[in-house]
């Protein structure tokens, strides 16, 4: 397609070559229009219809087989960019069939020694070729010639893998994924994807550290559509599988990213739109001024949290169906090395970056999940945590997000075991009465808690169990001998006093349950605590001044889960709150929802003798400061 008027300039850069064949485009087609007015042909009308109607893409004409490399050397040996710039061009642009396809990569093979960074154009053009879904003899052709392209030249792999990483978000217009069920024509497109990049990666081994870069650079900003979450996911466990090494890089990216989307789904939110709406997994982005959407507004975007939630729910889901699925034989049966090698992995996650975030409403699940899996690593989970509530030299906030791990753990999981019940709170208690003989040694006693913050938060642990698991607790009188043996009532009447700091949710139903099995009686110090509590005024590093109530953080990490696909693996191993009452009376009936009821904010508690429940309305780590 040759240009009588092609004015000599410079070589600059892609952009502007892009702009003049445009602009020569546009000057050909304003020359036949002149024309045909100035001889006024009766089938002008007939000629400016076929002109509108006429598909926006061109098949071009391909260039001669052998012009491809002859139009190449000529660029390389003697500057003549004009068939150059129109062969990029023809490949950009031009609606290329199959055939057309095979040709071109069987020519630019051919070339492979010539392609290098001179013909960066040249290469990127070929990498913009919709490839994935073309037949499978093009497809092959395709994957040869860039293996070929990345053995001969591998400075060529960053951009490769940018080109191929990029193919895992799929088109705005491409449907969700029914319940995670991935069709058939999308399992073949990313195979395709998968099968260059293992090729590339055993022919440059040293190219890993690209490929892992340009996935965490790639990876989707976290309010982008469900099916764009859900699709990169997908492609990213399914590296894992040719490539084992990235597992705890890819795992690290995966929690990093999904932090991010959980605290910005706030559990409120989520319950409200379940309820609004029942299909809430069949939300088509292209009719969103149907549905009841709940955004918020940050320093750069608004933010569908509704839509969140649901990725949240299935990248979840999805994750979870991977750690089980790697746990498993091929015959479906659970195999311990395996399952010991996720666990570690998944703990490795935990300790970097779940652990240290405060008030994450759903990830930390994946730990609950594996958790359930066998007993023994439940123990071993509650042994990790116990180890950083001990260890002095551990910052305070992760002792004191250890401690309330272990609580809720303990209270929520049906796999814990009775004894692991009872040798968690003996642990508790050991470390309490040695914590308080120490204190008693000091004449003058600080009972701030800024100075025992990890006292006080293991007493309200301990506090928290005695009043969730009470039920299994005085079921036999050995078991009551125990609690007896905790002496709680040293705890609560000690100089420390931990009711004074402990949530008064967890104080009241604790009291209710100490007093009726006489283990202890806390209503005479909390009286005292009412009449004697004063706001403390202090300065943090930075010399502000702070206010503090005196009281712990409402923080329990594995409250009830609101999600409702992952939600399926679980809530079979999730222990819900059964309200009683210390007045003799239960109102069952009152109670029809299903909604858990640990920690309710308490209106009058004032009264001592009162059934003060647990809801799940201020329950730790529900509440979102809008």
């Amino acid at each position: 397609m040759a240009n009588k008027h092609n004015p000599k300039k410079p070589f600059k850069s892609e952009p502007y070559f892009r702009d003049k064949m445009s602009l020569k485009s546009s000057s050909s087609r304003s020359s036949v229009g002149t024309s045909s007015i100035l001889k006024q042909t009766p089938n002008l009308k007939r000629r400016l219809t076929e002109i509108v109607s006429s598909p926006s893409k061109v098949r071009f004409q391909m260039p001669h087989l052998k012009n491809v490399k002859k139009t190449l050397e000529a660029f390389i040996n003697k500057g003549e960019t004009k068939a150059y710039l129109q062969l990029i061009c023809v490949i950009r642009d031009a609606n290329l069939v199959d055939s057309d396809l095979k040709d071109l990569l069987s020519e630019a093979t051919e070339c492979i020694s010539l392609l290098n960074q001179d013909l960066r154009l040249f290469i990127e053009a070929l990498l913009e070729i919709k490839w994935i879904d073309q037949s499978d003899e093009v497809v092959k052709d395709y994957q040869d010639f860039i293996v070929n392209l990345v053995s001969a030249h591998n400075y060529h792999a960053r951009y490769i893998f940018s080109k191929l990483i990029g193919l895992f978000i799929p088109y705005p217009k491409d449907p969700y994924w029914p319940e995670g069920q991935i069709p058939k024509n999308d399992r073949k497109k990313c195979l395709n994807v998968h099968t260059v990049i293992k090729s590339v990666l055993a022919v440059v081994p040293m190219s890993k550290p690209l490929l892992l870069q340009t996935l965490i650079r790639q990876y989707p900003y976290y309010n982008k559509p469900v099916h764009t979450q859900e699709y990169y996911l997908h492609n990213l466990l399914t590296i894992l599988s040719y490539q084992p090494s990235f597992r705890d890089d890819i795992l690290d990216l995966i929690f990093s990213k999904l932090i991010i989307m959980d605290i910005n789904a706030p559990k409120e939110v989520l319950q409200e739109e379940l309820i609004e709406n029942d299909e809430i997994f069949q939300m088509d982005d292209d009719n969103d001024d149907l549905k009841s959407v709940k955004t918020i507004n940050t320093a750069y975007t608004v933010v569908d949290r509704s839509h969140l939630g649901v990725a949240l729910d299935v990248c979840i889901d999805m994750l979870l169906d991977y750690l089980i699925g790697q746990c498993k034989t091929e015959e479906g049966d659970f195999d311990w090395d395996k399952t010991k090698k996720v666990y570690q992995a998944v703990l490795t996650a935990f300790d970097k970056l779940v652990l240290p975030t405060y008030a994450s409403h759903h990830i930390q699940f994946v730990m609950f999940a594996l958790c359930a899996l066998k007993p023994s690593l439940a123990e071993a989970f509650l042994n990790y945590l116990w180890k950083k509530v001990r260890n002095p030299n551990v910052p305070i906030v992760l002792r004191q997000a250890s401690v309330t791990y272990i609580a809720s753990l303990v209270a929520r999981g049906l796999f814990i075991t009775l004894p692991l019940v009872k040798a968690s709170m003996y642990q508790m208690a050991e470390y309490i009465h040695a914590y308080i003989a120490n204190q008693d040694a000091v004449e003058c006693l600080n009972s701030d808690l800024k100075a025992h913050r990890v006292f006080y938060s293991v007493c309200q642990a301990l506090f928290y169990l005695v009043a969730f698991r009470h039920r299994d607790l005085i079921k036999s009188k050995k078991n009551i001998i125990f609690l007896e043996s905790l002496q709680l009532g040293k705890m609560v009447a000690n100089r420390l006093n931990p009711l004074r700091v402990c949530q008064q949710a967890v104080v009241q139903n604790f009291a209710a349950v100490t007093r009726k099995y006489q283990l202890a009686y806390c209503y005479t110090v909390i009286d005292h605590n009412k009449r004697h509590s004063m706001p403390t005024l202090y300065r943090d590093e930075k010399g502000s001044q702070i206010v503090s109530d005196q009281t712990l953080n409402d923080f329990y990490p594995f409250d009830p889960y609101v999600l409702q696909r992952s939600g399926q693996k679980i809530n079979p191993y999730y222990r819900h709150y059964q309200e009683d009452s210390f007045n003799g009376h239960v109102d069952v009936e009152s109670r029809e929802s299903d909604v858990d009821d640990f920690l309710e904010n308490i209106n009058d508690v004032s009264n001592p003798k009162g059934s003060y429940q647990f809801s799940y309305g201020s329950s730790p780590g529900f509440k979102f400061k809008v």
